[in-house]
């Protein structure tokens, strides 16, 4: 079991549009139940059980998805739902838990885990984490990102650089050289062939009282913010500032923010599988089967080869074509090419048509 200072912040805010139109505004990728019944948030959690209690398990979401969520995961007390009134991106919405955290426990160590991955087995995965955890009790100004194995010049995760390794009992840790988030490919190639390098899995661990000095550093206007933000938490106007001040934070992501900038950051390795759930074609390959060179998930018949078919309704869909991705819901039918950017898909179709999003 974690130490009573350890919380794990499951960030769970995004829509998830690369999924689209499984995934909408209304029920959102870690929501939806195709994993035998049960969603990715549920997933995450479950792999924690008899590592940390319930009532230190906090979750990061959206307003818009709080009364779904909160009906999902019921096991969890109410007052572990933080809820941003507003999309920021992750560097905002961790300040905004820290700030929280740090209310609760001035030592608080925070295990960042994201809603939308897939990282088996649980054993090892909760191994790293217990390690995080001890490592920060003796260093506590530094930041972890939770590496994974690089298997291909992936353009779409971070890359960590290793340097150095620390002095650490029972754990491999290694200074980051250097972060980058989401390479070109010809630098992705680079990083493949040199060796040294492995991706980031988008878990972090680190003190709640250094990532907000940290935001403070990189991100100053976010600082004062969050002040009033904390200030107010546990007063009857929470709400209100909350409402009022959190859509004057500074927009984007933990790992340009910071994480590409901080002198403080290291890597413990994840010895285990790690699926990103972000495309059609990884969610297929993981909930799918094969009908002949094609990936099928639902009530199908599909001819011809290089298909993936998500059909996500009482229906039955026929494919007949090459190379193509199919997602067919009660609402809406998607078909495009396999490499099709559905996050800019969905930012054109918010303008024609933002109803079926």
């Amino acid at each position: 079991m974690l130490k009573d200072n350890c919380y794990v912040v499951v960030m769970a805010g995004g829509a998830g549009t690369r999924l689209w139109p499984l995934g909408n505004k209304n029920r959102p990728k870690h929501l939806l139940k195709v994993f035998n019944g049960k969603c990715l948030i549920e997933l995450t959690i479950d792999k924690l059980k008899g590592h940390i209690p319930d009532d230190r398990i906090i979750v990061l979401t959206s307003v818009h998805y709080e009364t779904l969520t909160k009906q999902i995961l019921t096991q969890l007390p109410p007052e572990n739902f933080i809820c941003e009134p507003c999309v920021r991106d992750t560097a905002s919405a961790i300040g905004l838990a820290a700030t929280v955290l740090k209310q609760r426990c001035v030592t608080a160590t925070m295990i960042m885990l994201t809603a939308d991955q897939i990282i088996e087995p649980a054993d090892r995965f909760n191994t790293a984490i217990a390690n995080a955890a001890a490592f920060l009790e003796a260093h506590p100004k530094m930041l972890i990102a939770f590496g994974v194995e690089a298997t291909s010049p992936n353009t779409l995760v971070g890359w960590q650089q290793l340097g150095h390794t620390h002095a650490f009992p029972g754990c491999e840790v290694r200074q980051i050289a250097a972060f980058v988030e989401k390479p070109d490919l010809a630098r992705a190639q680079t990083y493949m062939a040199d060796g040294g390098y492995c991706w980031n899995s988008g878990q972090f661990a680190w003190k709640a009282e250094t990532i907000l000095e940290e935001i403070d550093a990189y991100l100053p206007d976010a600082t004062g913010l969050l002040k009033q933000i904390g200030e107010a938490w546990n007063t009857p106007s929470r709400e209100q500032v909350l409402h009022d001040v959190f859509p004057k934070m500074p927009k984007g992501s933990i790992d340009y923010g910071i994480m590409q900038k901080t002198a403080n950051a290291c890597s413990i390795f994840l010895p285990c599988s790690w699926e990103d759930m972000g495309t059609h074609g990884a969610l297929v390959e993981k909930i799918g089967s094969k009908q002949g060179d094609n990936l099928v998930s639902g009530k199908a018949i599909v001819t011809g080869s290089g298909n993936r078919l998500l059909a996500h309704t009482d229906q039955t869909v026929v494919v007949a074509s090459d190379n193509v991705t199919v997602v067919v819901t009660d609402g809406v039918v998607y078909v495009g090419n396999n490499d099709t950017d559905v996050k800019a898909l969905v930012d054109s179709v918010a303008q024609q048509a933002p109803d079926i999003l």
